[in-house]
């Protein structure tokens, strides 16, 4: 059978091998009988990953491998990956998310039904283990919308973080140029919302991804947490000649109430896998110009034992596991 054209599934990947399994099998059932081709572009520049796609292009052989020459890093592998997407539509994927069973067929009708030119796609959040919903919905749809590019930037790009929400059509992606996002570990952000200035985006209200998180150590780029948290502003400032400074600014702020970042709390959870520490206060948080009861909330938590942390943390989620159910 000759791969569905509209859509391909786009993997930027390293050298977890284990969750790129995972993650591919659970493309491979949401499929189900149709044939939609997966990208992956392989970052490890070794053989990680090798034994592990051998398996996979067995069962399946629609998945196309590039493995870089290079560590492109994570914005470069990210764009890479929908850059090699010959379909008309390219859906990004992170290689530990998963795909729930019948996403690419409820993707699939709103493109021929609707035919956007970006469709965000809502998701669950679920701790490490993939077993407790830590959040339900990402964002709050309760049925599916549009919404102009500008609206959608003030207030709720910053779930777009998580690549697994974007569908991006690959025609008006190729046009940009993204050099000047680069570096703010949102360069696929920028690349979309340039080109969908002036237009409206179509969003799908039911979750159709799991979104693995729930403490730094799930992420590849933890070592950089600190980094990843202030390049949404770095993002903001290359789209402002594009949005304006207000919407812009929104967006920032939007960014940082969704994650909490100006909270005691934040810091507490990066401290339950060392993350935040001392050094870090010192670099990050005494020459900030936050309050100084912030600041000695700040120091406290640095000084905590991570284990505190990490049981409190366990507490939260059992209550959530609760609340929302174990899958």
């Amino acid at each position: 059978m000759t791969p569905d054209p509209i859509l391909g599934i786009c993997i930027p990947t390293y050298k977890r091998s284990d969750h790129l399994l995972a993650c591919v099998q659970s493309i491979i059932r949401s499929a189900g009988k149709l044939t939609i081709p997966v990208f992956i572009s392989d970052d490890s520049t070794d053989d990680t990953n090798v034994a592990t796609i051998a398996q996979l292009i067995a069962s399946y052989p629609h998945i196309i491998h590039f493995r870089n020459p290079e560590n492109l890093g994570i914005d470069r592998n990210i764009l890479r990956s929908v850059d090699i997407c010959s379909c008309r539509y390219a859906w990004l994927l992170g290689e530990d998310d998963r795909q729930l069973p019948g996403a690419i067929s409820s993707v699939l009708d709103v493109l021929k039904r609707e035919d956007p030119p970006f469709l965000y796609v809502n998701y669950k959040s679920v701790d490490a283990s993939m077993k407790i919903v830590l959040k339900e919905r990402s964002l709050p749809l309760m049925q599916d919308d549009t919404v102009e590019a500008s609206e959608f930037l003030a207030g709720d790009a910053w779930s777009m973080g998580f690549i697994g929400s974007c569908v991006i059509r690959t025609e008006y992606w190729r046009a940009i140029k993204p050099d000047r996002y680069i570096g703010t570990y949102f360069a696929h952000v920028g690349r979309i919302m340039e080109y969908l200035k002036g237009q409206s985006l179509f969003r799908i209200a039911e979750p159709l991804v799991l979104n693995r998180c729930g403490s730094p150590g799930t992420f590849s780029w933890t070592d950089s947490t600190f980094e990843v948290v202030s390049g949404w502003k770095s993002l903001m400032k290359e789209l402002e000649p594009l949005y304006g400074a207000k919407i812009c600014q929104d967006s920032v702020q939007s960014f940082e109430r969704a994650h909490g970042l100006n909270s005691l709390y934040f810091l507490a959870y990066l401290r339950a896998d060392s993350v935040f520490n001392s050094d870090v206060f010192k670099r990050m948080i005494r020459p900030s110009q936050k309050s100084d009861g912030y600041k000695i909330g700040a120091r406290m938590i640095a000084l905590m034992p991570p284990m505190l942390f990490r049981g409190i943390r366990f507490l939260l989620n059992q209550a959530r596991a609760v609340r929302y159910g174990r899958l």
